[in-house]
């Protein structure tokens, strides 16, 4: 039998020239369909920034104008006198001055510190300055069991029940990711989250229970904008506005969240230590003082804010960038990050 060839079955198609004009003298269709994509390109991207400004516009601007208003005609704050306001961290610092101001308005209080000393000697000063029931309590707080010890410890003392917690104790660390101080960086994470999670644990249920209650978790600024000089610290305050998201779901959902409350507070740099007044050589803004940052927090709470920002004027902003495309956001982080550089001397 004989083999039959045809040079239609054994040749190759030659390859499409795209360039080619087929036989009517138009342009080949699919060269020219790629060639209209291309030139179409970046008129849908101008296209979709101009959608992305329309929504910012829409849903950013009224939400603004809300801020703005609240600043200056308050909400009614709620009236305290007479509960029991446990203040982690409340020996020094943002604690201290907190527990003075809630004092101020007949709260008593429960300090709760690692460092018994100072939270006994604020304790002392409360109830000489305000005659409020005011005890001291050294917990690790990092730890569930020491926390439950301490539920126990007031329940047994007659402190409590606890009616506003307020979740404050944290570490801070400015380092690098790669930075070698594995230590440290473990207490940053089990003080900054862990406390929070076991406190709220521990006390929550009673709040359920009497269907009143307030859960107050400081964040920071650093939890809102990635904070490159500080990513381990960084990433726990991301972790404690989650968390208190979270929370404030939950008790939505539970159809409990008129009686207890949520309040997650994110303040600007607080000069509560010697170590963030030296990182802060020249600072964008100027640091808050630790009673400039307490007065606005203890504010917020009294106003049952879910989200509260110090300075308040900061809300503002950070309510309208929520509404903001990714890659504006991504301009203005840089545009931040790069003057911070220059204004510390970090840039390389």
């Amino acid at each position: 039998m004989m083999k039959s060839s045809s040079n239609s079955e054994t040749s190759d198609p030659a390859p499409a020239d795209p360039n080619r004009l087929d036989t009517d003298g138009s342009p080949d269709a699919p060269a020219s369909h790629v060639r209209f994509s291309i030139a179409l390109e970046p008129l849908l991207t101008v296209l979709l920034i101009v959608v992305d400004l329309v929504k910012v516009i829409l849903l950013g601007v009224p939400l603004m104008c809300r801020e703005v208003y609240t600043m200056f005609v308050p909400r009614r704050q709620k009236d305290v006198r007479g509960q029991v306001v446990l203040v982690t961290g409340g020996g020094n610092g943002l604690g201290r001055a907190m527990a003075q101001l809630l004092a101020a308005r007949g709260c008593h209080l429960v300090l709760v510190d690692i460092d018994l000393e100072a939270a006994e000697r604020t304790a002392e000063e409360l109830r000489q300055q305000y005659g409020v029931a005011a005890r001291a309590y050294r917990v690790d707080v990092s730890r569930y069991e020491q926390c439950r010890a301490l539920a126990e410890s007031i329940e047994r003392d007659g402190a409590g029940p606890v009616d506003i917690l307020i979740n404050n104790a944290g570490l801070i660390f400015f380092a690098f990711a790669n930075d070698p101080d594995v230590e440290r960086a473990n207490s940053v994470m089990d003080v900054n989250l862990k406390s929070h999670v076991w406190m709220t644990n521990v006390f929550l249920d009673g709040m359920i229970k009497r269907k009143r209650g307030h859960i107050v978790g400081i964040s920071s600024m650093s939890g809102m904008y990635a904070f490159p000089w500080g990513v381990v610290y960084s990433a726990t305050k991301f972790a404690v506005s989650g968390f208190m998201a979270s929370l404030t779901e939950q008790l939505r959902i539970q159809g409990i969240s008129r009686n207890v409350r949520t309040t997650c507070v994110n303040p600007y740099y607080v000069t509560t230590r010697k170590d963030v007044i030296e990182f802060l050589q020249k600072p964008r803004f100027a640091p808050l003082t630790v009673d400039e940052a307490a007065s606005e927090i203890v504010k917020g709470i009294l106003r049952q804010d879910i989200v509260v920002t110090v300075p308040r004027l900061f809300g503002v902003f950070t309510r309208f960038m929520l509404f903001f495309p990714v890659p504006v956001q991504q301009l203005v982080r840089d545009y931040l990050i790069r003057e911070y550089e220059l204004n510390n001397n970090l840039h390389t």
